[in-house]
């Protein structure tokens, strides 16, 4: 009885202990694994292919060309991997970190360039718009 009492303690106190395991560095770990599974490069790269397919055919290479020359994306990447340690913990870094490496996760992953495309113009627009507005009110 005792030998079963104390597998259980140990399997139970080694279960919280993951759990609860949410270290800066934990999560630094769990943000190279997401990361590695959706890298920002490819994401960025993504959105400009599908921006530059809204263009007449020579613009969008133009734009494509010109885009990735002028857009660091290793500062991106610092910035996300920094917003993620920050905001999310090492298990929710994990958990994104094996959706996005299943294979649903991955097909989504695929349509993002696509959907970031859509949203990204109307964003930037819809941000101008009310900072317009802003001004606008500001001055009154």
């Amino acid at each position: 009885m005792s030998r079963s009492l104390l597998v259980t303690l140990l399997c139970a106190a080694s279960l919280g202990a993951h759990a609860a395991e949410d270290s800066p560095a934990a999560r630094k770990i769990a943000a190279d694994r997401y990361l590695s599974v959706v890298p920002i490069a490819r994401l960025v790269d993504d959105t400009f292919v599908e921006m530059g397919k809204q263009m007449p055919p020579e613009q969008g290479a133009d734009f494509l060309r010109e885009v990735k020359v002028l857009v660091r994306v290793e500062n991106i990447e610092a910035i996300a991997r920094d917003s993620m340690i920050r905001h999310f913990t090492a298990d929710e870094l994990n958990a994104l970190a094996d959706f996005y490496g299943s294979s649903v996760g991955a097909s989504a992953m695929k349509k993002f360039g696509a959907y970031m495309a859509d949203v990204a113009p109307a964003l930037q627009l819809e941000l101008r718009r009310g900072m317009q507005e802003l001004g606008k009110n500001k001055a009154k």
